[in-house]
């Protein structure tokens, strides 16, 4: 029995930073073997951005590794100690207009000019041997992946971890506003320097326009809606430009990962280049330290990384490039994931696995069911009968997001969380399989075919691929969302004739989970999860720019005529 409404949301009054650099506190102390110094780099238009400087003792000049960072070149004490002391030179500095740099924060749009000056100046100093590398984590990653871009002939490998570049499968996916995301980083980041917001973010959410939402509090945003829209970052910008060999890292709860997926293809697509991949099931950073688990459940001991393991691996990636061939690195699998569910490591040669076989399982009405009642089938047969489904979405009373790859600011939203009780909502329909009499060991992308009509000029779609454990835990497993009028194209808007039945493909980004014998497999379909995506007016009208929302009903089509259908890589262990 469906209820009529449910408010389960964790209180967002406050942010719930975890600032894992926290984690990280190293005081610098003074060693024989390494020398440190802060300077002062001048660009061609006079700004200084400050960067310390690590040096081995031992040796006339180095390779080097560059980090370059916009949250303090403070918190990296410890890789600069640690490369160091294994024969690199080190340079970690503080982005333009941030902590001891000069002139004007602007973010992102002056990192690949400013980093390439760097790698210009590093190249000058006679520590260096000519040859750069680059280090870092989200942000960080962003300033080295956009800087290889312009391919500068010193830089000659990346390690990366949540590494992205083009916004869209961050920023804004499938066409809508990642708002659990974009609002708070902008808040917190491009405003001041301290670590902490004191502001309702409940508040701030729900504030209508959006595209004033930081003018109602005394903010003048320059990325929110104004000429370098944040929506738009870097649609020009491809991946595919860089030519050297990339080490990329990221989590299965991270919600940078489908993006470091899109970077890894994308470098991947020069066979000249070697590409490594490690995936664990780490939320974002959280592989730099040594916690296990995520939402509720605990991964293990083998999940763990920790700071010091997490630069072992870079060394180890680093002496491989500029110094002598690793074997292991050199001809080893390129790609490594941990599989959830068994709580193992497993190797592959390719992403996604060569021996993936995609199988349909088809959305379909539960027979004799009220169409409304949204308690469907999941099935590898289609069924010929025609059938719907149909909801009613008020984006006044949006389905709240709870579990998934979220933003880490928030804790109690992130990961594995049960979804038992939002299943009971009535705009939240539901399609589950038999239970399982084998396990299914799915590997790789996740996507879902939707037919769907709406009452509205425009609206939302969302997915999540959902386990459904014997003792009745609904385990969210993936999630993802279409706005219908971005259905098209990534960047033009082409509204909808209501009533009209149109496919959407929702991106539900990737996995590797084994489910178990006894388990059931669902996929949950509504219109909203929010505060993670903005709310869709259903009017037409740029979310961005609406002040009024309207409830519309929504019509789930499917049968032989509209296969809606979840697209499921299964990882096939015969071969």
């Amino acid at each position: 029995m469906k209820i009529k409404s449910y408010r389960h949301k964790p209180r967002i009054k406050e942010l719930f930073i975890i600032v894992i650099l926290a984690f990280f506190a190293s005081e610098f102390y003074a060693h024989e073997e390494i020398t440190k110094e802060t300077v002062k780099i001048t660009t061609k238009d006079g700004t200084n951005l400050a960067s310390d400087i690590y040096i081995p003792t031992e040796g006339d000049n180095h390779p080097v590794i560059l980090i370059r960072t916009p949250y303090g070149k403070q918190q990296h004490v410890y890789e600069g100690e640690y490369f160091a002391y294994n024969g690199y030179a080190v340079v970690i500095q503080d982005s333009r207009g941030k902590w001891e740099s000069d002139g004007e924060y602007f973010p992102f749009i002056n990192e690949k000019n400013d980093g390439i000056e760097t790698i210009n100046w590093i190249t000058n100093q006679d520590w260096c041997n000519g040859e750069v590398g680059m280090w870092g984590s989200s942000y960080l990653s962003y300033c080295a992946i956009v800087a290889a871009t312009e391919k500068p002939e010193a830089l000659k490998t990346l390690f990366i971890i949540s590494g992205w570049l083009d916004g869209k499968k961050i920023i804004n996916p499938g066409g809508t506003m990642h708002l659990m995301l974009n609002l708070p980083w902008i808040l917190h980041e491009e405003t001041q320097k301290v670590r902490s917001i004191n502001y309702d973010m409940e508040e701030l959410f729900e504030y209508l326009p959006l595209n004033n939402v930081f003018n109602s509090i005394g903010i003048d945003s320059k990325i929110w809606g104004k000429e370098y829209d944040i929506r738009g970052l870097n649609d020009n910008l491809s991946a595919t430009e860089i030519d050297i060999p990339v080490f990329h890292v990221t989590g299965w709860n991270d919600f940078v990962c489908n993006s470091a997926l899109e970077v890894y293809n994308q470098t991947s697509q020069n066979s000249s280049n070697q590409n490594k991949l490690l995936i664990g099931p780490w939320f974002h950073d959280q592989l730099q330290t040594k916690y296990t688990e995520v939402g509720d459940d605990d991964f293990g001991p083998e999940s763990a990384m920790g700071r010091e393991n997490l630069c072992g691996l870079s060394v180890e990636w680093f002496d491989h490039i500029f110094k002598e061939k690793n074997p292991r690195l050199e001809t080893g699998p390129d790609v490594k994931v941990f599989v959830m569910g068994e709580n193992k490591w497993e190797e592959h040669d390719q992403w996604p696995p060569e021996n993936v076989e995609y199988k349909k399982l088809f959305l379909s009405s539960n027979e004799g069911a009220n169409s409304s009642s949204g308690d469907g089938e999941l099935a590898g047969n289609v069924k010929d009968i025609k059938t719907s489904d149909t909801f009613i979405f008020d984006p006044l009373n949006p389905v709240p997001t709870y579990g998934g790859a979220n933003f880490h600011f928030f804790l109690p939203t992130i990961g594995v969380k049960d979804q038992s009780e939002i299943e009971e909502r009535n705009d939240v329909l539901v399609y589950t399989t038999d239970i399982l009499e084998d396990s299914i060991h799915i590997v790789g992308p996740l996507e879902l075919a939707l037919f769907a009509s709406t009452e509205g000029l425009d609206t939302d779609f969302t997915a999540k691929l959902v386990e459904i454990r014997e003792n009745g835990y609904a385990r969210i497993i993936q999630e993802g969302i279409q706005r219908a009028s971005y259905r098209n194209s990534a960047t033009e808007r082409e509204l909808l004739e209501p009533g009209k039945i149109y496919k959407f493909t929702i991106d539900l980004g990737a996995t590797a989970i084994k489910i178990p014998a006894g388990s059931k497999l669902r996929v949950e379909i509504s219109s909203s999860n929010f505060p993670k995506y903005d709310r869709n007016p259903n009017t037409g009208e740029d979310a961005f720019e609406a002040t009024k929302l309207e409830t519309v009903k929504q019509t789930i089509h499917h049968g032989s005529e509209y296969p809606s259908h979840l697209l499921l890589p299964v990882l096939n262990t015969s071969h």
